[in-house]
């Protein structure tokens, strides 16, 4: 029987094919990419109880083109007391667990009204235990059971993670923390989920910086996967503040629109105020770089302090630097006639083109260094090693799908879109499924997101 169940476990694969798309003189495309990059003038109160957890064995999980995508069932969380009060909105936070683990990619939840369960508060606590034959007869692989306890502005939260064809718990774990942060409870057990199941940690909880607004009203706001609020770094006081950065230890960057001038901001203060200073990024080991504009080249230096000095120059137009682990630069540069992703060693110097023949754009390092991802046509998002080979497309037939970046495990990527109408933020899986909204219920624009390198705390 358990041989059967763990056999049914889906295997997909998604080939995608590079679309053609109209050719774009370097004028026009970097006049486009000026525009998309905003330069345009127009903790804790979680306290998790030890001494609470079950591991078992790990189910690996493959990237490389193919995956498994697990069947989990996630019932109405109950609360841990039989005839408890419950409350509605914590409740509701299966809903936001089963979302989690749907953004991932690795699981397809199944609806838990298909089971022929006959106690719902089975696998709640110990003295009842989980009964696996009605969720093995629908098909699921894991059933997330939960339960809670609000006491004045405090909640408990109780949640077990059951492997169907094994027979057994795999995890539980026990949070306690204000009923605000509940959703942070979820995050970090989401989390927990991922490491059982795949052998590493999920990254929600880990920081996200975009843009949002439009025009010379544009400002920087910091976000966290799992979340639906965002915070404001910087507004659009004296000019917009846009191209922003996140780098190791959550430093963040951005530049600003200071009347006639451009300033380059990090760590709240100004580095650089002068000359036209674009797409600030961070080293693997925090060091701050960005594109500088001068009269006849557009150069990516190192700022230490007040002072810089160029990683490139090679008379043209290089900007959009983003780093691998071991100080590889991807970047955007008009060497060969038109705009296209070049990589090259940490001691700079002339890069490697790596792009196929048209405009390409927003290169981002994954956080173990084996993939760049980059926008090809001012439209779709594609993915490829660094030497160049294994070119996928990653977005197609959906607007323009902008400014990729990997998040720090390397496995989504979150991107800007305007499919649906507006600039949104969306979040994909690194072969490109799963495409949705990173924040259904965020209003306003939201463009330019870097996503930190730091896992959650």
């Amino acid at each position: 029987m358990r041989s059967m169940i763990r056999n049914a476990v889906l295997s997909r694969m998604k080939n995608r094919t590079a679309q053609s798309g109209r050719p774009t003189d370097w004028l026009k495309a970097l006049l486009t990419l000026i525009l998309a990059l905003g330069l345009s003038s127009a903790s804790s109160l979680l306290a998790q109880e030890p001494g609470f957890d079950n591991p078992s064995v790990l189910i690996p999980v493959d990237l490389s083109g193919s995956y498994y995508r697990y069947n989990v069932v996630i019932p109405d969380f109950m609360p841990i007391k039989t005839g408890g009060r419950l409350n509605d909105s914590v409740q509701l936070l299966s809903r936001r667990l089963g979302t989690n683990l749907d953004m991932t990619g690795f699981f397809q939840l199944l609806d838990p009204r298909a089971s022929l369960e006959s106690d719902p508060r089975a696998g709640i606590d110990a003295a009842t235990p989980l009964n696996y034959a009605p969720w093995a007869q629908i098909g699921a692989n894991f059933v997330i059971k939960g339960a809670y306890e609000v006491s004045g502005s405090s909640v408990t939260m109780e949640m077990r993670l059951f492997d169907v064809a094994l027979g057994q718990q795999r995890l539980a774990k026990r949070y306690t923390g204000n009923v605000k942060e509940a959703r942070r409870i979820i995050n970090r057990f989401t989390n927990e989920v991922i490491l059982s199941i795949t052998g590493e940690p999920g990254v929600f909880g880990s920081k996200i910086i975009f843009v949002t607004g439009d025009g010379s009203n544009k400002g920087i706001m910091l976000t966290e996967l799992g979340s639906d609020e965002a915070e404001s770094l910087a507004g659009s006081k004296g000019g917009p503040s846009t191209q922003p950065a996140i780098g190791p230890g959550n430093k963040t960057a951005w530049t600003h629109r200071n009347g006639k001038r451009w300033e380059l901001v990090s760590g709240g203060r100004v580095v650089h105020s002068g000359d036209t200073v674009f797409t600030p990024a961070f080293m693997a080991n925090g060091t701050l770089t960005a594109a500088l504009s001068g009269r006849v080249s557009t150069n990516i230096a190192i700022f230490e302090g007040r002072s810089s000095r160029p990683i490139t120059s090679g008379g043209g137009i290089d900007i959009s630097p983003s780093f691998s682990p071991d100080g590889r630069m991807a970047y955007v540069s008009n060497a060969g006639g038109g705009a296209a992703v070049y990589v090259t060693t940490p001691g700079g110097g002339l890069g490697r083109r790596i792009s196929p023949s048209g405009t390409s754009t927003d290169p981002s390092w994954s956080p173990k260094g084996d993939k760049i991802v980059f926008v090809y046509r001012e439209r779709d998002i594609c993915i490829v090693n660094p030497d160049g080979s294994g070119l996928l497309q990653l977005t197609g037939g959906q607007g323009r799908n902008m400014h990729p970046s990997f998040s720090p495990d390397g496995r989504m990527i979150v991107f800007s879109s305007d499919r649906a109408g507006g600039n949104r933020l969306y979040v994909m899986s690194a072969n490109g499924d799963r495409q949705q909204p990173l924040m259904p219920e965020f209003r306003g624009s939201q463009t330019l997101p870097s996503w930190s390198p730091d896992m959650p705390e």
